[in-house]
Parts: structure tokens; C-alpha cells; sequence
């Protein structure tokens, strides 16, 4: 069984107006797994926006978190020279694409962790304590996105040795559960990398070796969040958006404990992978 998600661009016109806010918002290319599997749920997707999308477009959560991000520092990774990426397949073009994903999911994900755990703590009843030194609520606006980045592969579409290339990779990332079967996520950033084999071999290699301080600096970072966390949560509750319009929250809530790791490890990700492009 595959993760259950609404792709971009098999979204309806109110679950692509939600898409766009939330790319504009992080100055991204592409919408969130977890909001594309939110979207799944009829009516959740307009329930967080009203929770949390306020404060999310004003662009001060993004600031504060990108903020945690560079103070954090990247996990170093070797770094990829110009000639290896080319024995992997990348020409100048799509170095320019890989760019444009890194970019977006280096944005996005950030947002994405703080905004998903401000809604999971309000579907929850959770009580996330705001920092007792707020975080700055100045207006910021967000840097323009990249172009929409193309439609990722599919992991089962694959041949077998990069299927389990990713697959490895993702070893420490919990299985979701989905009516009551445990079910893999494979960030989509792989699928995406996916689409030159050769490189996300390499990608794999790379992260395979540093997976120990991986794990690591994820718990580091969402831990380092909570206190943002907090302070989204507090304003989401003051504007009262109702109850969730869903029935038993609880299978929504598993999954969402599954990506309160796997957002954080991609950020980790992102950020060491960007680094060893750069270098």
C-alpha cells in the first residue's frame, strides 16, 4: 500500500488554492507530502489554514525557523565535485532542477514542521508552552519561489537496486499507519532525485554513512522548535477555528507523530545536502 496523498497536480481548485498559499508562504515549488496527504481529509486542509495560515503567510514563523536552521548548522557530507555529478547524469540543466529542489524542500520543510506541529498539538489538546522569550511576530515576506517542480517518480515504478538504495536510506524513519497497516514514506525529495539514478546513488551513499549523526542533529532540531511550536499554537487557539472536521482523529494523529520525525530529518537532510553541492 502506497501513502495516501492528493498530488499537486491532481488537486481540485480548493485544495490547489490551499497548495499555492502554502508554497507562496515557504517560497517553495512544490506543496508538503503531509499536506497532500492532509488533503485527503475533506475540509482539514481549510481547517489549518484558518488555524495556523494567518501567521504562516505573515512570513514571521518562516524568519524564526530558517533562523534554528542556520544556528543548527548542516551535518557535513563529502562534497560533490562538478566532474562526479556529471558521471552521475546531471548536465548543467539539471543541476539548475536539483538546485530548484533543494531550494524548495530547504524552505518549505521549516515551515512545514512548525505549521504541522501547531495543528497536531490543536487536534490533540496538547499543551506546547510559548517561549518566555517570544520570538519575534514581525511581517516578513517571504523570498519568491522557484518554478513548480516537476512530478515525482514513483518508488514502486523504480529498479530494484534504487528502490533499495531509498529504501535504506529511510531505515530510520517510522513507518506510518494507515488503516491499521504499517506504511513506508519515502520523502519525496528522493522521488524527485529519483529521476537521475546515478546521482541518487550517490545521494544514498552519502547519507547512508552519516546516518548515525543524521538521526542525531533531527532530534536536536525538533527540539530546538518546540518553543516556536509553542507560540504558532497559542495564536492558532485564540483564533478558535472549531473542531477539526474530521470524526476519530486518532489515525490522523499517527501519522502525524510519523512525520513530527520524518519533516525534521529532512531538514537535516536538506541542509547537509545543499551544503555538499555548494562546497
Amino acid at each position: 500500500m502506497s501513502f495516501p496523498e492528493i498530488p499537486l497536480a491532481d488537486a481540485d481548485p480548493a485544495t490547489l488554492r490551499i497548495y499555492r498559499r502554502l508554497m507562496t508562504a515557504a517560497g517553495s515549488g512544490s506543496p508538503a507530502l503531509i499536506f497532500r496527504h492532509m488533503a485527503t481529509y475533506p475540509g482539514l486542509l481549510d481547517w489549518i489554514w484558518a488555524a495556523v495560515g494567518p501567521d504562516v503567510e505573515a512570513g514571521w514563523p518562516g524568519t524564526a525557523v530558517w533562523k534554528i536552521v542556520k544556528d543548527q548548522g548542516a551535518v557535513s557530507l563529502p562534497a560533490f565535485s562538478g566532474d562526479e555529478l556529471a558521471d552521475a547524469g546531471l548536465d548543467a540543466d539539471a543541476r539548475t532542477t536539483v538546485g530548484h529542489m533543494l531550494t524548495s524542500y530547504n524552505r518549505m520543510n521549516p515551515v512545514n514542521l512548525v505549521a504541522v506541529g501547531a495543528a497536531r498539538a490543536l487536534i490533540a489538546g496538547d499543551d506546547l508552552p510559548p517561549p518566555a522569550d517570544p520570538f519575534s511576530e514581525a511581517a516578513a515576506t517571504p523570498p519568491a519561489p522557484p518554478p513548480d517542480l516537476p512530478r515525482p517518480l514513483k518508488l514502486a515504478g523504480l529498479d530494484e537496486d534504487l528502490r533499495g538504495a531509498i529504501t535504506n536510506t529511510c531505515r530510520t524513519i517510522p513507518k506510518a499507519e494507515i488503516n491499521g497497516a504499517p506504511v513506508d514514506v519515502t520523502p519525496t525529495m528522493y522521488l524527485h532525485f529519483a529521476r537521475w539514478s546515478g546521482f541518487m546513488h550517490r545521494v544514498a551513499g552519502r547519507l547512508d554513512a552519516a546516518l548515525p549523526e543524521i538521526d542525531a542533529a533531527t532530534h536536536a532540531f525538533a527540539a530546538a522548535c518546540r518553543p516556536l511550536i509553542g507560540q504558532l499554537l497559542a495564536r492558532a487557539r485564540a483564533r478558535d477555528p472549531g473542531p477539526p472536521p474530521i470524526g476519530d482523529s486518532a489515525p490522523l494523529l499517527k501519522v502525524l507523530d510519523t512525520f513530527a520525525y520524518v519533516i525534521p530529518h529532512m531538514v537535516v537532510v536538506g541542509a547537509a545536502l545543499e551544503e555538499a553541492l555548494e562546497t
